[in-house]
């Protein structure tokens, strides 16, 4: 009996030092840690409503947006003086999450998925790209 106290006495304390690590490990690293779960949710319930996504394609996406958003801010967090890496990471980000949602949206589905995103996509004009002289 009390070498089951003691394991669950050790057992408690292991967790709550790993617990404290991880909360010191957000601390240093802030921008790294899960995005809310109000912004996933938003944002896959507007997918949802514009795609017609059917119960299991919800799930799926809403997966992939959650890992697309935390790794959009791990990725600005450690590349922020960095813009040139950090705009290719986040080309590769998007192409990884349109590869994904290929294998989730139907044809029809990643058509119109395609034509929002080229209607949300705002134009951004480089001062500096293009010009003369």
């Amino acid at each position: 009996m009390k070498s089951a106290v003691f394991t669950l006495l050790l057992m408690v304390g292991l967790a709550g030092s790993a617990a404290a690590q991880k909360q010191d490990r957000h601390a240093e690293l802030p921008g790294t840690g899960e995005p809310t779960q109000a912004r996933v949710d938003e944002l896959t319930r507007q997918m949802c409503n514009s795609l017609r996504l059917n119960e299991a394609q919800y799930i799926r996406l809403r997966s992939a947006n959650q890992i697309k958003l935390a790794r959009q801010e791990e990725i600005s967090w450690q590349y922020k003086d960095n813009i040139a890496e950090q705009r290719a990471k986040l080309s590769e980000l998007e192409s990884q999450y349109e590869a994904e949602c290929g294998r989730i949206l139907t044809p029809s589905q990643l058509s119109l998925f395609h034509a929002e995103q080229q209607r949300d996509m705002p134009l951004t004009t480089d001062p500096l790209e293009g010009g003369l002289g």
